[in-house]
C-alpha cells in the first residue's frame, strides 16, 4: 500500500480562500495516477482579507496534520505576504507555489505570466478527470472558461463577471432595484411577473446563458462544432446558487483547484 502525504492546499481568491487537506501518494501507482489517489480529508473556506491573520491558528488547529503546503494566489499583495509567512512557519522547508514557471502543464499564451494561478490549478486538476481536449469552467468572483487543447496545454479562454457582480451591479446602479438574494432557490420563470423575478431572470439565467454562449464558441473553435458536454468540468462557489437542474448530468468538482494544487505538488516534488 502506498503511503499518503497530507498537503494543505490553499487557493487564495479575491474574496474567499479555499483550503483543503488532501492526501497525495508518495509514489506513482503502477496502474497510473487518477483522481481517486487524492483523498480530500478536510475542506474549508475563509475570507481572504482575514486569511493571513488566521493561517497560523488553522495550520496548528484543524489542519495540524498537514505535512506541506501547496498554494496559488490571485491577489499579489496577499501572495507576497503568504510566501513570507510560510518561510517563517513549520512549512518553511516544504511548500510549493503553483505559477506559470512551476506549472506541470504547458501554457500556450502570449504572456504566460498573465494567467491567474487559480486557472492553472483548475486546468491541472481537471486533467485527473478528463482527457484533453477539455473545457474548465470556474464560477467564482469572476467566471473563467478555459480550454486545455489536444496537446494537453493550457490554451487560453475567457473571463467574465461572476454571478455576484451581475446581481450587485443592478442594485448599486439603479435606485429602484432591490438587492437580489442569490440564495433564493425558487424556480426561475421565463417571464418575470415582478421586479425581483425579472432581476433573477436577467442575473441568474443571464449569467448561465453567458457562460453557455462562451462554451459554445469554444466548442465551435476547438471541437469542430461538436458538443463538449462530456469534456467540460465545472467548479466555483457560485455553482451552489444555480438551479440544480441546470447542472444535471454535468461533471462538477467543487475542490478542483485544491486537487490541481495537490497534483502539481505530486508532479513537482514527488514523481
Amino acid at each position: 500500500m502506498i503511503r499518503s502525504k497530507k498537503i494543505l492546499c490553499v487557493d487564495v481568491g479575491n474574496t474567499r480562500t479555499h483550503c483543503a487537506l488532501i492526501g497525495v501518494p508518495t509514489r506513482c501507482p503502477e496502474r497510473g495516477i487518477s483522481a481517486s489517489d487524492f483523498k480530500i480529508w478536510l475542506s474549508r473556506e475563509y475570507p481572504t482579507e482575514k486569511f493571513l491573520e488566521i493561517f497560523s491558528s488553522i495550520s496548528e488547529g484543524e489542519f495540524s496534520n498537514a505535512e506541506a503546503v501547496a498554494y496559488c494566489c490571485v491577489v499579489p499583495k496577499v501572495g507576497e505576504k503568504f510566501f513570507s509567512c510560510l518561510g517563517k512557519s513549520r512549512f518553511a522547508e516544504d511548500f510549493f507555489n503553483l505559477n506559470p514557471e512551476t506549472s506541470p502543464m504547458p501554457i500556450d499564451m502570449k504572456d504566460p505570466h498573465s494567467v491567474g494561478q487559480d486557472r492553472i490549478a483548475d486546468a491541472v486538476g481537471a486533467s485527473l478527470y478528463l482527457k484533453a481536449p477539455y473545457i474548465v469552467v470556474d464560477m467564482g468572483t469572476a467566471v473563467t472558461i478555459d480550454l486545455v487543447d489536444s496537446r494537453g496545454a493550457y490554451s487560453g479562454g475567457a473571463i467574465a463577471p461572476g454571478l455576484h457582480a451581475f446581481a450587485t451591479y443592478l442594485s448599486e446602479r439603479a435606485a429602484q432595484l432591490p438587492e437580489l438574494d442569490l440564495s433564493d432557490d425558487r424556480p426561475i420563470p421565463d417571464i418575470g411577473k415582478d421586479t425581483v423575478e425579472a432581476m433573477r431572470i436577467g442575473c441568474v439565467k443571464g449569467f448561465w446563458k453567458l457562460a453557455q454562449g462562451i462554451i459554445s464558441d469554444i466548442e465551435n473553435s476547438a471541437f469542430g462544432g461538436g458538443s463538449s458536454g462530456g469534456k467540460t468540468i465545472f467548479t466555483g462557489g457560485s455553482l451552489s446558487q444555480l438551479p440544480k437542474k441546470w447542472l444535471a448530468e454535468r461533471l462538477v468538482e467543487c475542490n478542483l483547484a485544491p486537487i490541481g494544487l495537490a497534483y502539481s505538488y505530486f508532479l513537482n516534488k514527488i514523481k
